[in-house]
């Protein structure tokens, strides 16, 4: 009995200790983060067929990576993050599905970008980067 306890303290304490280092923001929370906000606006309104991403500086250095998929039909979901010394990669899943969005997308915030940032979808086919 001790022994399951002990091991039920590690666990919990060696959850507390992890911390996220990326994160979906709610769409509805769009309009905190201005310079992303007219990004998205442009993308519904003038680039419904661009498939890329563009990375925006956000509070305290952290980073937004505006994913969108060009396709109406096309919803993205955020898989993972990988962030290695030289690189960084992040992976969303295309799903298929009728969107009220022109061109859907979605807003990744990551603390840290190292190296080169590649976003990729579930077959490892590249987004193309925004300029």
């Amino acid at each position: 009995m001790k022994n399951v306890f002990l091991l039920i303290l590690m666990l919990l304490l060696s959850a507390c200790s992890i911390t996220s280092h990326t994160w979906v923001l709610e769409k509805d929370r769009l309009s905190e983060v201005s310079s992303v906000k007219n990004y998205v606006e442009q993308l519904q309104t003038n680039e419904a067929d661009l498939r890329g991403y563009r990375v925006f500086t956000i509070s305290e250095g952290s980073k937004m990576v505006v994913v969108s998929s060009g396709s109406i039909d096309k919803a993205l979901k955020f898989v993972e993050a990988d962030v290695s010394e030289n690189n960084t990669t992040i992976s969303v899943e295309e799903i298929s599905q009728n969107s009220d969005e022109a061109n859907p997308y979605i807003l990744i915030g990551i603390d840290e970008i190292k190296g080169e940032l590649t976003v990729v979808n579930e077959n490892g086919d590249e987004f193309k980067v925004v300029e």
